[in-house]
């Protein structure tokens, strides 16, 4: 092409010189030098590459107009967004020009579809394939995940990676991704990228059971082939289907255990370092999918592949504002992750504990198969009640349905809070659950019957005042069910204190200190709880004299209990011994160590209580936690409901009465125990049988549960458990600082002896790998600031009086910070705010600062 002229003559006339115009049209050697240059763009929709001639100046937005008149294809482009290979980042700012990105003509950069299906396998380990989007932030993408299957409180999920075998032999973090680095490549530790691929049977797989190819739904919806019905699909939609609850929330769907551990769905920790690497695959809550390498399935007809697979898992141990009336999903999938943890050993429990959760998942389980019972009896009326069990209890359902804002055309359904009644007696039907379970604004009405209303002296109108005291959390002290668990932060005022005078707990018990020792020998002491601290005095009549003094604020409380041989003792691990005697053999009394410097605090020292009965044991325990959570006895509404809840847990480890079912029976409905126990569990019992024989014997205590409140009472047996809410890490400190043993011999060859911290609401523990004894505690309430130093990979906590440094090896340093400040942002959640999360805060606490 040659070089343009400027003083060509057109109809005889010359045309004056342009010199703007001529820099601007002039081509060298093919080139133009009018400051544009050619990019290269990948379409993802017909896998070419695209050339444009862009400038600096070009706005985002103006790339991808140019890239759509370049494609031509006649299809809605607005779901696609810039993706920038080599610095692994979205570019979403259509006003930002390529000079404010840095983008340069060797950018490789991708025109991305944001929103793709993902395989999402829930706490029931039940897969559905969702439609999210892989541009947004992870903690959106839960959000939306949530919302489609009913589940409040979406903060307290998160996604992870499936952990498998090798997994747990070896450390595998997930590699850091740190803004605005360059990267030629995010190298997966995993050895490659068919860790995040779908590994597991597609949805329509033989996860349920099937007749002629579709999969039988208990609900009256339609089948099929994804046991859901078809959305209308839009690329802005989180799915494409319509869910149907109702299956997120139903017993009888569950999967055999021998399965899922054999098919690797669920992995068996063998120790305290294993349980810590099932903790590597958390991802980051603040970047996309695809800028943590989860991408989606290829496009191309000759490589097709099935979405990748993610866990969705309650990733903080704190629930908050559970109801029954709403929460029927969330209430299951949090039943079925306890449930899993307690088979797959990561919470491990006595045989006693285990036979109350395998009475309560009995009653849970048979409430369910009343409840299809029901469905088909509203569904086929020629069938005959075969319920063996019609007495087992309140049938509550796990389904509701859509009801007509009219009144003339008003529908029910039954209330997932209350007991329903034996099946001859109750009428309506059983539908899917609607979208919208908000206890605001909801056009819900129950379904039972007018004659029904006043049973137990309780007529609707009350019944309605006492929910909305409820809800204004005004009726804490006469509700039996809370509307929070025991575990989460409840607002200050809605627990009755009693300021008149100081109360306190006294009695005779004996105390194991000295663990020098190799005997166990308790010794007799009276002691006292008051303020929550523990005094121990020589006998009731010197009371002026302390020989010891405990704090029990942020102590750690387990216990060894067996009902049948009376045992009842409690293990405080509390911070440091504030001294029993001087040199000299003076008493201290509880004044004389206020000047304890807090580092000597510290360390932990262990403390076995032993008590005769267990209406003494409910007493000391309820108040020994009350203290843990810096409460005092004064909170007489939750002291009162730990002692109740202790003396249930005891009532149904105690022989019962002659079970309902016979020993055959209890064959029938638990097989051979691995659904219900943990394999450990039934190799120590005497025989299956007898094991059998202390479920049915025990389910005869729980036998009037619906099928919530068993699933709720067994959540709340869970968090009971001495290991319950500690997410364990490998971490490696610097031995010398916090004075931690070494136990690794010492030798010339020797390494660095790997620790353990556990991370917990309100604390952080440094725990023993080899006993699982805790060694040092931080509080968070003396915790300033948590950064990250990049460079040398390490978590610095900054506290009142000192500062931590250990560098994360089981894990990134991102996933460290994010479950400290996860925890400090969930404490923050108070019924008197707005429920409305705060995600600008979220992220700023769980950020890390170099």
């Amino acid at each position: 092409m040659s070089a343009y002229d400027p003083f060509s003559v057109h109809n005889g006339g010359t045309h004056t010189f342009n010199g703007t115009e001529t820099i601007s049209r002039m081509v060298v050697d093919g080139n133009y030098i009018d400051g544009s240059w050619e990019l290269s763009v990948r379409v993802e929709d017909i896998n070419t590459n695209v050339s444009v001639r862009v400038s600096g100046d070009l706005p985002l937005g103006g790339l991808m107009h140019l890239i759509v008149e370049k494609v031509k294809l006649q299809q809605s482009w607005s779901d696609h967004a810039i993706w920038w290979v080599d610095r692994n980042v979205w570019l979403l700012q259509s006003r930002t020009t390529l000079d404010q990105y840095g983008i340069q003509s060797d950018a490789r950069l991708v025109f991305h579809r944001m929103h793709n299906d993902v395989q999402i396998v829930l706490p029931s380990l039940t897969p559905l394939v969702l439609r999210v989007n892989y541009a947004a932030r992870l903690f959106t993408v839960v959000r939306d995940i949530c919302k489609e299957l009913n589940i409040r409180h979406s903060e307290e999920l998160s996604l992870t990676l499936p952990i498998t075998k090798n997994m747990l032999k070896t450390n595998c973090p997930l590699p850091t991704i740190r803004p605005g680095l360059r990267r030629p490549g995010l190298p997966n530790p995993r050895n490659d990228q068919s860790s995040v691929k779908s590994k597991f049977p597609s949805p329509a797989s033989s996860i349920y059971p099937t007749v002629d190819g579709q999969k039988i739904n208990p609900y009256n919806t339609l089948n099929s082939n994804a046991g859901t019905i078809m959305r209308f699909k839009s690329d802005n939609s989180l799915d494409q289907e319509r869910l149907d609850f109702a299956r997120y929330a139903d017993c009888s769907l569950r999967r055999s255990a021998k399965a899922v551990f054999a098919d690797s769905w669920l992995m068996k920790p063998k120790n305290l370092v294993q349980k810590a690497r099932l903790n590597s695959g958390w991802l980051d809550s603040s970047r996309s999918l695809l800028e943590q390498g989860i991408k989606p399935s290829s496009l191309e007809p000759d490589n097709p592949s099935s979405p990748p697979t993610l866990y969705l898992c309650f990733k903080y141990f704190t629930f908050y504002d559970v109801i029954l009336k709403y929460d029927a999903v969330r209430i299951h999938q949090l039943y079925e992750q306890a449930r899993w943890s307690l088979l797959s050993g990561q919470f491990d429990c006595t045989e006693d504990e285990m036979v109350v959760f395998a009475a309560y998942q009995l009653q849970a389980e048979l409430q369910s198969a009343a409840v299809n019972q029901q469905l088909c009896i509203t569904n086929f009326p020629d069938m005959n009640n075969t319920n063996p069990y019609s007495t087992l209890g309140a049938c509550t359902t796990v389904s509701s349905n859509y009801v007509n804002r009219s009144p003339v055309h008003a529908t029910s359904s039954p209330d997932l809070a209350k007991k329903h009644y034996p099946l001859y007696n109750s009428g309506g039907s059983v539908s899917q659950l609607p979208r919208n379970l908000s206890p605001i604004g909801s056009a819900l009405v129950d379904e039972i019957p007018s004659n029904l209303h006043n049973v137990g002296g309780v007529d609707e109108v009350d019944e309605l005042l006492s929910e909305l005291e409820q809800s204004c959390g005004v009726a804490d002290e006469s509700e039996p069910v809370s509307r929070t668990l025991q575990n989460a932060i409840r607002p200050t005022g809605h627990d009755m204190t009693d300021t008149s005078e100081v109360p306190s707990l006294e009695g005779s018990i004996k105390v194991f200190r000295d663990r020098s020792r190799l005997l166990k020998r308790y010794k007799a002491y009276w002691a006292v709880i008051v303020e929550a601290r523990l005094y121990l005095f020589k006998n009731k009549t010197q009371t002026k004299e302390c020989l010891a003094e405990y704090s029990l604020r942020d102590c750690t409380v387990s216990f060894d209990v067996s009902v049948a041989h009376q045992k009842y003792i409690i293990k405080l691990s509390v911070p440091s011994i504030l001294d029993q005697k001087t040199s000299n053999g003076s008493p201290l009394t509880p004044s004389g160590n206020s000047s304890t410097p807090r580092e000597l605090c510290s360390t932990r020292e262990e403390i076995w209580l032993k008590f005769d009965s267990g209406e003494q044991y409910a007493c000391w325990l309820a108040a020994c936690r009350l203290g843990s959570r810096g409460k005092t006895l004064a909170s007489k509404v939750a002291y009162s409901k730990e002692v109740e809840a202790t003396l249930e847990l005891l009532k149904l480890q105690m022989p019962g009465p002659s079970p309902v079912m016979s020993l055959s029976e209890s064959t029938a409905y638990l097989g051979d125990l691995t659904d219900f126990c943990n394999e450990r569990i039934i190799r120590k019992a005497r025989s299956k049988d007898t094991l059998r024989q202390r479920i049915i014997e025990a389910h005869v205590n729980i036998r009037d549960l619906g099928l919530l409140e068993a699933k709720y009472k067994f959540i709340q047996t869970w968090q009971r458990l001495t290991e319950f809410g500690r997410s364990y890490f490998i971490v490696q400190f610097e031995r010398g600082l916090l004075g931690l043993p070494n136990t690794n011999g010492g030798g010339l060859f020797s390494t660095p002896m790997d620790d353990i911290i556990a991370i917990c609401q309100g604390r952080i523990e440094v725990v023993s790998p080899q006993t699982g004894e805790v060694l040092l505690t931080w509080n968070f309430s003396d915790l300033r600031s948590w950064n990250v130093n990049w460079d040398a990979e390490k978590v610095i906590l900054e506290f009142r009086n000192s500062q931590v440094a250990f560098r994360p090896l089981s894990t990134n340093c991102k996933t460290i910070v994010e479950f400290i400040g996860g925890y400090v942002f969930l404490s923050q959640r108070n019924l008197e705010k707005s429920q409305e999360v705060n995600e600008r805060l979220f992220h700023r606490l769980t950020g890390a600062n170099d």
